[in-house]
């Protein structure tokens, strides 16, 4: 395969055109702000630990019923 200098400009001439369209992307996104997204974290690792806590009950209970289950024979 032969690389000439139009394939490698215009490879350049393609990346500089997706970084603008890029950076013209990115200022039109509108960031949120910085107290919604400590409030959302939180939020997010509370439900994360409750869930792991109520799994954690559910494997227990699990555990123990099966553990009498097959001791009983």
């Amino acid at each position: 395969m032969k690389i000439g200098i139009r394939s490698i400009s215009n490879a350049f001439a393609k990346l500089r055109l997706f970084l603008k369209e890029t950076r013209a992307e990115m200022r039109k996104v509108v960031w949120p702000q910085r107290r919604y997204v400590i409030t959302a974290t939180l939020v997010v690792l509370f439900i994360v630990m409750l869930l792991g806590a109520f799994v954690m009950l559910i494997d227990a209970a699990f555990s123990r019923f099966f553990m009498y289950l097959f001791k009983a024979f």
